[in-house]
């Protein structure tokens, strides 16, 4: 026994020894890093600032209700943006597609380097009238405050990308900068209702044969405090964006009166629909994606998650729960599944003859949307509930971070913001930037400004600003990735 002791001992000392060594080795820690300031003159900071809430001002709103685009609004925006980049717009050429969206070309000196693009969209999503009292200015009037906040709907999502954007083109062209490939930019109308714009651009790109090494859109960003464990803020590239679909659940059944009722109903049926397949979630899986992410950020993280990211041979299933208790997070593991709609009845003492419940899924790269729609059948195993998809889209490949897009935009990053962590990352809402993998070797979703506790929640909600020196980190993160990109060497 004594020399089975030993053993024991011996063994999950070995472990522990292992385990020390291999997080000493691979992870070394570091204090936190703070994010090199970027400074421009206040004639220039100001300049940034006008220009965003100008484009605040013009309503370019997607509805969603079938309504055709405000074409005085966005008309305007067009002219709006061709008076105040001049040198923009003789150093580009413009086309107008799909009636509203923009394709910049910025012809490059080398014909044989393939072309690199940027991304923004237009368009904002509406502003309740019942939510306009807790806006602190009105969501379109681009008020600046004393402190340089630019307030308005869009500043975030997603005029501020298109301003500092144009902004760096301006800038170079003023400079005489000539790039050495053809730069693109493409500005969506319509974004915020499913990306037609950007669809037709892709489409219109691919019938020409072009093809980009690489495309940059929103859909990630720089964080503070969103990484539990980490104080220093941390880049966000996103290599892909999930999918989606929603399910309509029904039954139907001839109805009566609620005095005699039956042992369940159209509602009862299509509730327990719906309870059944949000009761039983997709797995949540610690992927390699998710791995690359975690070693990408431990290094700012204290001994212990140190531990246990280097030795996830060991610790895998552990830290995979313990992630799991953060929604964000657990987002990145799964297909989630959201039971957000029940409609059933007309009176109380009315049994219904017509019940339906709404399911949407954001659906990992892994799965796709007829498994969803499978095993949501399965789940339910009801004869009596019909399942019926409404729209749907798989999620996107994800993108290399061995190419030369992440290693231009992460090498960028170091070189504008300083040493600050950069991490893989996957986006959880759609963006037009899914329209381009047909014409683009890698896809890339990334805004160099910084997101801190509270921020999210403003992006389609109230009190959407963005500070003029997120703006300043804009324009210099795209003009230093442009200038080395595609500078003549």
């Amino acid at each position: 026994m004594k020399r089975l002791a030993l053993i024991i001992i011996g063994g999950i000392t070995l472990v522990a020894v292992i385990a020390v060594a291999r997080t000493l080795m691979l992870l070394p820690a570091r204090a936190p890093i703070a994010m090199q300031e970027i400074s421009a003159p206040p004639e220039v900071r100001d300049r940034y600032a006008q220009n965003l809430a100008a484009a605040i001002r013009f309503k370019t709103i997607s509805t969603g209700d079938g309504a055709a685009p405000d074409h005085a609004a966005f008309a305007g925006f067009h002219a709006f943006l061709q008076d105040t980049y001049p040198a923009a717009h003789v150093a580009m050429n413009r086309e107008v597609v799909a009636d509203y969206s923009l394709i910049y070309r910025w012809p490059g000196s080398d014909a044989t380097k393939k072309p690199i693009a940027f991304t923004a969209h237009m368009d904002v999503v509406p502003v309740p009238a019942f939510g306009l009292a807790d806006w602190q200015h009105d969501p379109f009037a681009g008020i600046i405050d004393d402190d340089g906040v630019i307030w308005g709907r869009g500043a975030m999502d997603d005029k501020g990308m298109l301003i500092a954007l144009m902004e760096t083109i301006e800038k170079l062209a003023q400079q005489g900068f000539v790039p050495n490939r053809d730069v693109y930019l493409m500005f969506g109308h319509d974004e915020e209702i499913g990306g037609g714009g950007a669809s037709a651009m892709a489409a219109l790109l691919k019938a020409r044969g072009i093809q980009f090494s690489w495309l940059i859109d929103e859909g990630s960003a720089m964080v503070e405090g969103a990484v539990p464990g980490v104080e220093s803020t941390v880049a966000l590239i996103s290599l892909g964006e999930k999918g989606s679909v929603t399910l309509k659940l029904s039954a139907e059944d001839e109805g009566g009166h609620s005095s005699a009722p039956k042992r369940f109903t159209a509602a009862s049926l299509a509730a327990r629909a719906g309870y059944l397949v949000t009761d039983n979630p997709y797995p949540l899986v610690l992927d390699e994606n998710l791995e690359r992410f975690l070693m990408s950020v431990a290094p700012e993280m204290d001994f212990g998650a140190r531990v246990a990211i280097a030795n996830l041979w060991a610790t895998r299933p552990l830290l995979r729960d313990q992630l799991a208790e953060n929604p964000t997070l657990a987002a990145f593991m799964h297909t989630t599944t959201a039971f957000t709609m029940m409609q059933s009845g007309t009176k109380s003492n009315i049994l219904p003859q017509y019940g339906e419940a709404i399911v949407n899924y954001r659906i990992h790269p892994r799965d796709t949307v007829a498994g969803v729609i499978e095993r949501a059948r399965r789940i339910i195993d009801d004869p009596r509930v019909v399942v019926e998809q409404l729209g749907g889209r798989d999620a996107t490949s994800m993108s290399s971070t061995d190419s030369e897009g992440y290693t231009m935009i992460a090498g960028t990053i170091k070189d504008v913001f300083g040493p600050i962590p950069t991490a893989p990352t996957l986006t959880v809402q759609a963006t037009d930037g899914r329209f381009y993998y047909g014409v683009s070797d890698d896809v890339y979703r990334f805004t160099p400004f910084v997101f801190r506790p509270g921020d999210l929640k403003r992006i389609h909600g109230t009190n959407e600003a963005m500070h003029r020196d997120d703006l300043v980190r804009q324009v210099a993160f795209f003009e230093a990735l442009i200038s080395k990109a595609a500078s003549v060497q």
